[in-house]
């Protein structure tokens, strides 16, 4: 009864639509939900988003949960998550991400978010992508490595780039402290939105000499042109 009255005065809101949570519904209510648009639900190289990583013998595909929908829906939750700080928003977006690719992700040993420099993420005070990952590891129980791959050089933002700038921005950008722990390891890359996918494959170009890797990416949104 108490509880009750206390979600009459004090309601959740969805952070889409701003219509009132019913129960079991977080932060999205069903229907905004439902009408996201989702990407394939699929990792593989010839998906939308496999398709921008130059292929290599490591490299084992990639998938999205949502196409990036400019100034729609998509966009405000992003926001939300990047640029509101909202935090428990990240982590359940990670338990979406972990419950809708679940059965796609039983061969792999660690969840490794791409990481920001240390500089940037004190600015910030969060890594969305590791946010992502606490949220997935919860739903799998598949480990979360976040101080393995790390960024040594501080880039600039790479938003309003062309792919070719992207490139060069962000080269050599990633080392590996201790390449043994990954070793004969299945990778899952985790970042929140990829546009050209520059940044991740700076990341697998280091990752990729470490033998016997196998790498795949998971991407909360792709931009789509």
């Amino acid at each position: 009864m108490l509880t009750d009255l206390i979600k009459i005065g004090f309601p959740k809101n969805c952070l889409s639509c701003s219509n009132a949570l019913v129960k079991n519904e977080n932060f999205i209510c069903s229907s905004c939900y439902f009408y996201l648009p989702k990407g394939e639900l699929a990792i593989g190289i010839n998906t939308d988003s496999g398709k921008l990583f130059e292929k290599n013998d490591s490299f084992f595909g990639a998938g999205h949960l949502f196409d990036f929908d400019k100034e729609g829906k998509t966009q405000h939750l992003l926001h939300e998550l990047k640029y509101n700080s909202n935090l428990p928003f990240g982590e359940y977006l990670g338990t979406l991400l972990g419950s809708e690719f679940h059965g796609l992700l039983s061969d792999i040993d660690f969840l490794v978010p791409v990481p920001l420099h240390p500089k940037k993420e004190y600015q910030r005070g969060f890594n969305q992508s590791q946010l992502l990952g606490k949220g997935i590891s919860s739903v799998t129980s598949i480990p979360l490595s976040s101080n393995n791959l790390i960024r040594t050089r501080f880039t600039e933002t790479q938003t309003k780039k062309n792919k070719e700038e992207r490139k060069m921005n962000i080269q050599n950008a990633f080392e590996v402290r201790s390449p043994q722990e990954f070793e004969n390891k299945s990778l899952l890359l985790l970042d929140d939105v990829i546009t050209t996918g520059s940044t991740l494959m700076e990341c697998m170009k280091v990752l990729s000499s470490i033998e016997g890797i196998q790498i795949k990416a998971l991407l909360l949104a792709k931009a789509v042109y």
